[in-house]
């Protein structure tokens, strides 16, 4: 008969497991605080600890404690349904490295993007999403961006981003599934794919998966008015019954947001708006496959990767 704490440690053992391979379709050895953050069950660092030291031990696990980086032994690789054997030397640190250095370098060329955004009231937040938000970005990788408009400002707030990353010749051009697979033009290039209305913080009930879990978390805010980012945590609490290790503990205190300009300048904005949606609906729906539109969020992710993700997870 198992014992309640033999079942624990199998549980622990199977979430360690998982996650790795999570991160490992990635091509990312994660830190041990990215590995306790995206467990799937609760449990202690010190407890997580001394359980990758059991793991290393029998040659499963490998931990560089100057790192703390955790992956899979050199011994062993993840195939399609688990852990096999293999030669193959995957998560080499000298490649992490690289990448981090290399997602560095993107992010300097486009501080004066996200400077001149920021400038702007119809943005309230942006956000480092995808490969850029760990660091781990390759040499012909793009920058995903999320940005959260004010209220009523979605269109007008889109509208600013692409036009200015237009201007400044790194906005990410829309390009046939064909060229996508040879990722043709993406280097260094910003990809507005996501765009929230901060009266609609909360992702959609059918987008709420493991995926978009993920990204939420992984996320990294290069500006954040008015608390946008912690009421956007605060609307999507449904992250910590996937991820319990990573719920805050301390309340937040979200301050009182200022009142905009009312009268004459909030209804030219508000026809500014109309126009401009008008105009980007006809565009959007000229090309659109699986894309989600409405009235506060735009979802401009034709490939559904998260649906891809998530069918190999359930395996």
């Amino acid at each position: 008969m198992v014992d309640n704490k033999t079942k624990d440690n199998r549980f622990l053992e199977e979430g360690i497991i998982k996650t790795i391979r999570y991160f490992r379709r990635f091509s990312y050895r994660p830190f041990l605080g990215e590995l306790h953050i995206f467990l799937p069950g609760e449990t202690s660092k010190d407890r997580l600890l001394k359980e990758i030291n059991r793991l290393s031990e029998k040659k499963i696990l490998y931990f560089d404690k100057h790192s703390k980086r955790v992956g899979f032994s050199e011994k062993y690789t993840v195939g399609e349904y688990g852990i096999v054997k293999s030669q193959t030397k995957n998560y080499k640190l000298q490649n992490l490295a690289r990448r981090q250095a290399e997602s560095k370098n993107k992010l300097k060329k486009i501080r004066f993007y996200i400077k001149s955004l920021s400038m702007f009231p119809q943005i309230k937040l942006i956000g480092l999403s995808g490969s850029m938000a760990m660091m781990n970005a390759g040499y012909d990788d793009d920058i995903d961006l999320f940005i959260i408009t004010a209220k009523n400002r979605l269109f007008s707030g889109r509208f600013i981003a692409l036009l200015l990353g237009q201007v400044l010749g790194i906005r990410r051009k829309r390009q046939s599934t064909a060229r996508k697979s040879l990722r043709v033009g993406f280097k260094d290039k910003v990809c507005l794919n996501l765009f929230f209305d901060e009266n609609d913080l909360t992702v959609p009930e059918h987008k709420k998966n493991l995926y978009i879990a993920h990204e939420i978390l992984q996320m990294k805010p290069l500006i954040n008015k008015n608390q946008t980012y912690e009421r956007f945590l605060e609307a999507n609490k449904w992250i910590y019954d996937l991820f319990p290790n990573a719920k805050i503990t301390n309340k937040l205190q979200i301050a009182n947001r200022s009142r905009s300009l009312l009268g004459i300048w909030n209804f030219v904005g508000d026809v500014v708006e109309w126009l401009l949606k008008q105009a980007q609906l006809i565009l959007i729906n000229h090309h659109r496959t699986t894309e989600i539109i409405t009235n506060t969020q735009l979802w401009f992710f034709p490939d559904d990767f998260e649906g891809k993700l998530n069918a190999l997870q359930a395996v």
